[in-house]
């Protein structure tokens, strides 16, 4: 058997790299290129620290706290991971999973059967004990499609969840999946008590939840503030202070929240926004999101039946795109332009390159389209979120399809309801990106590549993708998922359902204040050890 605390995604896992950049279009200057800080090991909250308010501002609130709702730490997965806690923990330090509320994780020799095995004496705060049937139960939901989880690609893998007693469950999978953890270290481990969840109905639980956490919820306004008092019952230990989130729009304003004292922690995303904590020496945590910056389109989502079903069409937009010119003028070189859905900074790079800009093939391919369907003339619907940075990129990348022969109108929306459209298919083409982590990027691209995928927003269904997903997960070695990567790499070149951008940088910034806080999936923050120093 082998114990995750030990092994990783592969068998040879290695720490994620903090300082690579580059893309397949050209060189480019990295805001990672002078040192992060990272905040120091500073323990965890004790009796004598219980108090104070830590205030974080979000790229984008929590939707509800439903299950399988707080996946990425750029929608709200703090907040989620604060109430319900998380069966695991991906340590990318260290570069392996490691168990949170659970007390160990192990697997056959093939990787087709896990065994979870649950700490001893944790309770709901509502009083209950957690037990292997509320693990099952909590797995069972986000398989089912009226959940709604962003997990639920990964969930579908679960053959079956076989109580074998109170605090162990073994599940066993469809096929084999060295990665199987990652289910279990984000929104699918944030363990729901059947029995109270039954007794509530769903409606109301996405209101008015019950978790193991550290946190439970004290007042929730949607879209705009969450407040999280301790929960005295924690099996963890003392929590120490209440846990307030608030949306702010933008990197800058995030900063400037910063500066002003308005918030202790911030989520940043953007190479020029990493780069302006870093010259302003502000500590936090660092994450590259490979494919983390895409332009998603519709293939037939939510029965969109225009012109982005044509091949060609997908095609003309990934050759229009000049991504090191357009870093160039949105971050001013600092960031990671690049066309390949991994980045070279992952362990499972292997030198994989996406669709090359290429002007005149993607002029080319828009006159041909234009001559079989006289009825179109060029026309694409692009929306964009409202904040700042997010409208430049759009501006610039209208140029760049007109120029190509495209006419491109622009819709900006906010930030919450062009997340939503995405996830119903109403959008034409948008800017978007995944939340790949390194701990296992299968898992990012089964959700977003395969039929019925959580996060397959342009409703691609392709038979080349799956097998070439399944054939990844299924590999052992670093050298063999490498290569079933680049596998992947040249099926999604020929399908072409988005195209990326860039690998998208992502900073977590904590004040000096702050201690005790640690980074899992996708730059999601655990504050259950966090405490205020005086």
């Amino acid at each position: 058997m082998n114990r995750t605390t030990v092994a990783a995604a592969v068998l040879t896992a290695t720490a994620l790299s903090l300082t690579a950049c580059g893309g397949t279009d050209g060189e480019s200057t990295t805001a990672s290129d002078t040192t992060l800080r990272t905040p120091t090991d500073a323990g965890r909250c004790t009796d004598d620290k219980v108090g104070g308010t830590i205030t974080m501002g979000e790229f984008a609130m929590l939707p509800t706290f439903a299950p399988g709702q707080g996946h990425y730490g750029v929608r709200g997965a703090a907040e989620s991971a604060a109430l319900y806690d998380r069966l695991m923990r991906w340590n990318a330090e260290a570069g392996q999973f490691e168990p949170q509320l659970a007390e160990s994780l192990e697997a056959n020799d093939d990787n087709t059967v896990w065994t979870l095995t649950l700490r001893e004496g944790v309770r709901f705060s509502n009083g209950d004990p957690v037990t292997a049937t509320d693990v099952a139960f909590t797995v069972d939901l986000h398989k089912d499609p009226a959940t709604r989880s962003a997990a639920l690609t990964d969930a579908l893998q679960v053959g079956s969840s076989r109580v074998v007693d109170d605090t162990t469950v073994e599940f066993t999978l469809t096929e084999p999946w060295s990665g199987f953890p990652i289910l279990l270290s984000g929104a699918a481990g944030e363990v729901i008590p059947q029995q109270a969840y039954e007794a509530a109905g769903p409606e109301q639980w996405a209101r008015n939840p019950i978790g193991a956490g550290a946190f439970t919820l004290g007042s929730y306004i949607p879209d705009q503030e969450v407040v999280l008092e301790p929960n005295p019952t924690y099996y963890g230990g003392p929590v120490c202070p209440t846990l307030r989130f608030i949306r702010i729009p933008g990197g800058q304003a995030t900063l400037d929240s910063m500066q002003s004292g308005e918030i202790e922690v911030g989520f940043l995303r953007g190479a020029k926004f990493v780069a302006a904590a870093r010259d302003a020496d502000q500590q936090g945590f660092y994450e590259v999101i490979s494919s983390g910056s895409t332009v998603n389109m519709n293939s037939g989502a939510a029965g969109y039946d225009g012109i982005l079903t044509d091949v060609r069409a997908r095609a003309a937009i990934a050759h229009a795109i000049d991504r090191t010119l357009a870093d160039q003028r949105l971050t001013g070189g600092l960031g990671q332009p690049t066309s390949a859905l991994l980045a070279d900074s992952s362990r499972f790079y292997g030198g994989q390159e996406g669709p090359q800009y290429d002007p005149g093939k993607a002029q080319q391919l828009v006159e041909e389209l234009k001559a079989d369907k006289p009825e179109w003339r060029g026309e694409l619907t692009l929306l964009v979120a409202d904040a700042p940075e997010q409208t430049e990129a759009g501006v610039i990348l209208k140029a760049m399809l007109d120029a190509a022969g495209f006419s491109v109108q622009m819709e900006n929306a906010p930030v919450s309801q062009v997340i939503a459209r995405q996830f119903t298919g109403d959008y034409e083409i948008v800017i978007g990106g995944l939340a790949t982590s390194d701990a296992d990027p299968a898992s990012a691209f089964g959700s977003g590549l395969t039929p019925n995928g959580a996060t397959n927003l342009t409703g691609i269904n392709d038979p080349r993708l799956t097998a070439a997903i399944a054939e990844i997960k299924a590999a052992r070695s670093l050298e063999d998922q490498k290569a079933a990567y680049n596998t992947l790499q040249e099926v999604h070149n020929t399908v072409i359902p988005f195209t990326v951008i860039a690998n998208a940088e992502e900073y977590v910034i904590v004040d000096e204040a702050v201690k005790g806080v640690k980074p899992t999936l996708s730059s999601t923050m655990l504050f259950d050890g966090a405490y205020v120093e005086e």
